[in-house]
């Protein structure tokens, strides 16, 4: 007679368990991670950060752009400061920076021999340095002029009194032109032979 062996009752359920393990196992690997695809999607839906976009320099002020009055003056022993002012007659902000130039006229429009200086004068609007000025449209900036109202301070020359003055504003270009007569203008008359101008500051 031959022996029909049968495994043991363990190895059975052993056998069985592996089988088990392997199927839950097969289950589990379905569920696969987010693909990279998505990821990017969802951080590109995500708002971004933009920098400010820079902001435009405005030019500088040209002399068609300005318009030249006169502002007033001080004095102070022997000394005189005509203060004038130049304010921005168009639609868009400018700049201005530096010294103006600037020379006053007699009763014949001829200029009176001067020598401009650029700063160190007896007034302190005339000690410091130059600094840039935005000047939006109908703002002013201003500058001063001075200059010695004693002949005898000034070395006995003689006073000429100033019918105008023309100024050119630094940078501008050309040359602006403001009376100085009529009611509400005091005697200017310089008697030396050297004007003082103080740099552009915001009036």
């Amino acid at each position: 007679m031959h022996q029909v062996l049968h495994p043991p009752a363990r190895s059975v359920l052993g056998a069985a368990a592996v089988v088990g393990a392997l199927a839950i196992g097969a289950c589990g690997s379905s569920q696969s991670p987010p693909s990279s695809t998505t990821t990017a999607a969802h951080h590109a839906a995500l708002p971004h950060a933009t920098a400010p976009s820079p902001q435009p320099v405005p030019l500088p002020c040209t002399s068609a752009r300005l318009r030249l009055t006169f502002a007033g003056t001080q004095g102070a022993t022997g000394h005189l400061e005509a203060t004038f002012a130049l304010r921005n007659a168009s639609g868009t902000m400018c700049t201005l920076i530096g010294y103006p130039g600037a020379r006053l006229l007699d009763a014949a429009g001829h200029p009176i021999p001067t020598r401009l200086k650029r700063g160190g004068g007896f007034f302190p609007d005339t000690i410091g340095s130059p600094r840039r000025v935005l000047l939006a449209p109908s703002a002013s900036v201003r500058f001063g002029l001075s200059f010695v109202t004693n002949s005898e301070y000034a070395g006995a020359h003689r006073c000429v009194q100033a019918t105008a003055l023309e100024s050119v504003p630094p940078g501008a270009g050309g040359a602006l032109r403001v009376s100085l007569t009529g009611g509400g203008h005091p005697r200017i008359a310089p008697c030396g032979r050297q004007l003082v101008t103080s740099p552009i500051y915001a009036g």
